[in-house]
């Protein structure tokens, strides 16, 4: 006891409270903030970073413009913020998600301060994000991916054996049984629906599923690129992507979730499964799949949520389904307890993280990197 406080034993690891510098998003429905959040209920100290302060979102081109020109100069004085940051918190952990800007440079130097360094990263490409992503994922400590590809592909192509295969995961306050209201009814209810990313593949299904069944209740949110398709698939589109509680009533009100994956380009491979994956069905949505090994791993079909492999199948389930409201509603439930059972959270994801920290920590002093702890 000091001055009246109980200390914690610093050998009970699993319960000593870390110091997080993290680059996160901080809008409620991001998958990298459900992180944050998922940490500090775990009683750790975070302390967040966010591109947005350094990179803003503008919309208008000649703001854009100006974004382009003065990039290496935003990046320059990002990658300085981390270092002060650093200097002022002395984090135990750097925990990036994607961090797309974060520079070698800069790993180098909090690694050479004690600070154990993990990426987890969501998406199948690195060059779309920034030229110099790909640079620095050897920097890394660990680099946890949400695509299992990766993992041969970088000890393959990098010789980096560093690295893991870690699914995406649902947020526990935000993918889950949400109320609602009439209004809600009015905006979100529908007989199928589609929240996502547009892309060649998505687009060519969907526009398929329009022609077959037009008088089906299909609404989709997501990108702009929907509504600039020049289809009358663009009349489905509901303006604007959804996010946080109001995507988790989009899964609730309607009859059928659509899990569409993107089929990859020249930077990376195809998805297997994404956080609607998980998301869906944590919210209490009926889920139809793309069907994959993965998918298959996390959900029992038709016990859990159904799949489909071809355009033809998915359009045969949504007729078979849309007038079933019983087996969807059994599905449904189904779904959302395994996500529960299983361990699919950003909870259990954000465990398995600090679990590595601890394994990492602990070859530091060994290894004859500076030790803080």
């Amino acid at each position: 006891m000091r001055w009246g406080i109980q200390l914690i034993e610093p050998n009970r690891a699993s319960v000593v409270p870390l110091r997080i510098l993290a680059v996160s998003n901080l809008w409620h429905g991001a998958n990298d903030y459900a992180f944050v959040r998922s940490f500090r209920r775990m009683g750790h100290s975070v302390r967040t970073i966010t591109e947005r302060e350094f990179f803003p979102p503008w919309r208008d081109k000649r703001l854009r413009m100006l974004r382009r020109l003065m990039h290496r100069r935003m990046a320059a004085d990002y990658n300085q913020t981390l270092l002060d940051e650093a200097h002022m918190l002395k984090p135990d952990l750097f925990f990036a998600f994607k961090g797309a800007n974060v520079t070698a440079q800069t790993l180098r130097q909090l690694k050479e301060q004690g600070i154990v360094t993990i990426q987890f990263y969501p998406d199948t490409g690195f060059l779309e994000h920034s030229d110099q992503m790909r640079g620095t994922i050897t920097e890394y400590d660990w680099f946890f991916s949400t695509k299992s590809d990766h993992v041969p592909q970088l000890r393959n192509e990098l010789n980096y054996t560093k690295v893991s295969y870690l699914p995406h995961g649902f947020d526990p306050e935000t993918h889950c049984p949400t109320p609602v209201l009439d209004r809600d009814l009015a905006d979100y209810a529908c007989e199928a629906s589609f929240v996502g990313n547009i892309s060649v593949k998505k687009l060519a299904m969907l526009d398929a599923l329009r022609k077959a069944m037009p008088k089906l209740d299909l609404r989709i949110w997501g990108s702009p690129a929907w509504g600039e398709c020049n289809l009358d698939l663009a009349n489905c589109y509901q303006g604007h992507p959804v996010w946080g509680s109001e995507y988790a009533k989009v899964a609730i009100l309607s009859k059928i979730n659509l899990g569409l994956l993107f089929e990859g380009n020249v930077d990376g491979g195809a998805d297997k499964i994404t956080a609607r994956t998980f998301e869906i069905p944590s919210a209490g949505g009926f889920m139809l799949h793309e069907r994959t090994d993965e998918v298959l791993k996390h959900f029992r079909e038709d016990q859990e949520c159904t799949m489909f492999s071809s355009t033809e199948e998915m359009i045969a389930k949504i007729r078979h389904f849309i007038t079933n409201e019983k087996d969807r509603r059994r599905i449904a439930q189904a779904g959302r307890q395994r996500c529960l059972s299983s361990g699919y959270s950003t909870d259990d994801r954000a465990r398995a993280v600090i679990e590595k920290f601890h394994e990492l920590k602990a070859e530091l002093v060994p290894s004859g990197r500076k030790n803080q702890g």
